[in-house]
């Protein structure tokens, strides 16, 4: 089954032919000029964007990685020819070039949005401490004043009570030590 360098395209998300043009005649295939392609050399260039964008491979480990993998078969066995110097490898390309802009958008802006975050995180710790500390001593002081006033109307109300409720001791004996009375026996006694 053959596969055209268009639909290839639009399956790996890419920008123009030609990138997948440069990959197969890096990868050495014999035809790599041809629109149509087999699905054997389909799968090399699959596997080469695969290891450069998800392994975050350099295109010359890629293509390495890819030629100790084919295994002889006849399919493979016309692509001999690895020329790593038909990828631009000049220094204004990486890795990263090689993946969709949209994935190293997203990453990006995880990134951006991960340090303004911590930014955002360092600069309200402080103020959130000391609000922290300023509510818990307002707290404390307010709880305190209310429980010292409520401390003292509670006995308020005990010392209205003593003071209205009539004291009867007739029957009752004072506290202290007690003396007996002894009779004395005497001339008049």
């Amino acid at each position: 089954m053959n596969i055209s360098r268009n639909d290839l395209k639009w399956q790996l998300g890419l920008g123009a032919v030609k990138e997948i043009t440069n990959v197969r005649k890096a990868l050495g295939q014999k035809d790599w000029q041809q629109t149509n392609m087999t699905e054997a050399d389909a799968g090399e260039v699959r596997k080469y964007y695969e290891l450069i964008r998800e392994k975050m491979m350099s295109p010359q480990e890629a293509l390495l990685t890819i030629a100790e993998s084919r295994t002889g078969t006849e399919a493979e066995a016309q692509n001999d020819m690895i020329d790593e110097n038909a990828i631009d490898h000049s220094e204004h390309r990486d890795g990263e070039e090689e993946t969709s802009e949209l994935v190293v958008a997203v990453r990006g802006a995880t990134q951006e949005a991960a340090l303004a975050m911590t930014d955002v995180g360092k600069a309200a710790a402080a103020s959130v401490v000391d609000a922290f500390f300023i509510s818990l001593g307002t707290n404390v002081v307010s709880e305190l004043t209310e429980r010292s006033a409520n401390t003292r109307s509670n006995f308020g109300q005990v010392v209205a009570s003593v003071k209205n409720a009539p004291l009867d001791l007739r029957d009752g004996s004072l506290p202290g030590k007690k003396t007996s009375q002894q009779k004395r026996i005497g001339a008049w006694g």
